[in-house]
């Protein structure tokens, strides 16, 4: 590939990037919305290897 090329290529994979990672934080808040509106309905993240995961991962000032 011609430098140009790789430019090129470089500009477009940072692109891509940055759609991703904007898919990927609208993902996460989706996410902690459920959390939120699961924990309102009582449910125990702490009853299953799965919740735990979510437990591990929650943000400091989320309290479970």
């Amino acid at each position: 590939m011609t430098k140009i090329e790789l430019l090129n290529d470089l500009e477009l994979t940072g692109r891509i990037i940055k759609e991703a990672e904007t898919t990927l934080d609208h993902l996460r808040d989706h996410k902690w919305e459920i959390v939120e509106k699961l924990k309102a309905m009582g449910h125990d993240f702490t009853a299953t290897t799965e919740g735990m995961d979510v437990v591990l991962s929650a943000p400091p000032s989320m309290r479970f």
